[in-house]
């Protein structure tokens, strides 16, 4: 993995905000996929217990969005 993201590596941060310890961050261009399973996005978007999983040949980077999870039907009582 270290010399997948070494051929990736970018000068700058992509982001318009500074991030938390920015002067340690090594930022790469956004090209690999990794799956990762979590628990659910924190209130700050950020995943709860991340798991990586791998990383996907069969997904382009510029393809892959975050998935949203859908409103459930709620199951209807009956009396």
């Amino acid at each position: 993995m270290h010399a997948k993201l070494v051929k990736l590596r970018a000068s700058k941060s992509p982001f318009p905000a500074k991030v938390k310890y920015e002067d340690v961050t090594t930022w790469v261009k956004p090209s690999l996929v990794a799956e990762v399973k979590f628990a659910e996005w924190t209130s700050k978007g950020e995943m709860r217990q991340p798991v990586y999983l791998g990383l996907r040949a069969d997904k382009n980077a510029i393809d892959v969005t975050r998935e949203r999870e859908r409103p459930r039907k709620s199951a209807r009582l009956t009396k």
